[in-house]
């Protein structure tokens, strides 16, 4: 599935939690990563200047990191580029054939911005690939316990019942048969106001339509599937079963309807990406099928 990923380095020692997230994709078959640094261009004042990111000698880290892949048993490329961060990394990844972008939401120097930087929006807005965020904390640089360690073990689906959810169950399938992880599939009520009748029809329609799915993505290969259905705000809810559920991860599909009305660009994903304390994987809306060999 995931067999060539691109990774995002940002340089500084909390990036050096993604080559956790990397030993995960090894342990479901990745053998390749493009190992990709970008050092930012500006025009600030009529004159394109590059952005410091800060005082390391970026050859010797980026031999560092390249030799922590290497030791986990993965051929590495590595490319330091010059330009738009965003749009340099959906470039290589492209030229590289990679079937995924991992990439860190609060970092410093590539992502510098605070909270949710505007690299990881514009990648989310942009990318044709699964992305991969993973939140970065310089704080616990080097910490046992990376977050991505067991990435794969226990997953959290919000769907919106949206033809670009259907496509994103697809992927998941795929996922948890070759990673054997438990799903849980979520779906957030929103309040419209109607006829307390009405609104009782629409609860057993979506619990017939979780039911469904859950049966669908049991065929597709996961070994355990639970079902959730609650009433609140899409973000909110998200983020609060994830607290409550022990999840390894948040795999969320792209653009599609209701809940997720503005995924790559709205309210709900910039939520979910800017406050998850566990990594979220964006299936976006061009990714029709699972990545292969």
């Amino acid at each position: 599935m995931f067999w060539k990923i691109l990774l995002a380095t940002d340089l500084t020692p909390a990036s050096d939690e993604l080559i956790e997230c990397a030993r995960a994709f090894k342990e479901i078959g990745t053998e390749e990563v493009v190992l990709v640094h970008v050092t930012e261009v500006v025009d600030a004042t009529g004159a394109v200047e590059v952005l410091p990111v800060q005082p390391v000698d970026v050859d010797a880290v980026l031999r560092r990191q390249r030799d922590a892949l290497e030791m986990l048993g993965m051929k590495v490329a590595v490319e330091s580029l010059l330009g738009p961060p965003a749009a340099m990394l959906e470039q290589a990844a492209k030229d590289h054939g990679v079937n995924a972008i991992l990439a860190g939401s609060h970092g410093k120097g590539l992502f510098r911005s605070a909270a949710l930087g505007s690299v990881s929006r514009e990648l989310l807005r942009t990318t044709t690939h699964p992305l991969l965020l993973d939140r970065l904390d310089l704080a616990r640089a080097g910490e046992e316990g990376a977050s991505c360690r067991k990435i794969f073990s226990r997953i959290l689906f919000p769907t919106d019942y949206s033809e670009t959810a259907e496509k994103a169950l697809d992927f998941l399938g795929k996922v948890a048969l070759e990673t054997g992880c438990s799903v849980t599939l979520m779906h957030v009520m929103e309040a419209m106001d109607e006829d307390p009748e009405v609104e009782r029809s629409r609860e057993e329609e979506c619990w017939y339509l979780l039911e469904a799915k859950k049966r669908r993505l049991e065929r597709l290969g996961a070994a355990e599937v639970s079902i959730d259905l609650v009433h609140g705000r899409a973000s909110e809810e998200i983020l609060s079963s994830m607290n409550k559920g022990a999840f390894t991860a948040i795999v969320m599909g792209g653009k599609g309807k209701g809940m997720l009305t503005e995924l790559i660009l709205g309210s709900t994903a910039n939520e979910v990406a800017r406050r998850a304390t566990i990594p979220v994987l964006f299936v976006p809306a061009a990714v029709t099928e699972a990545p292969s060999s």
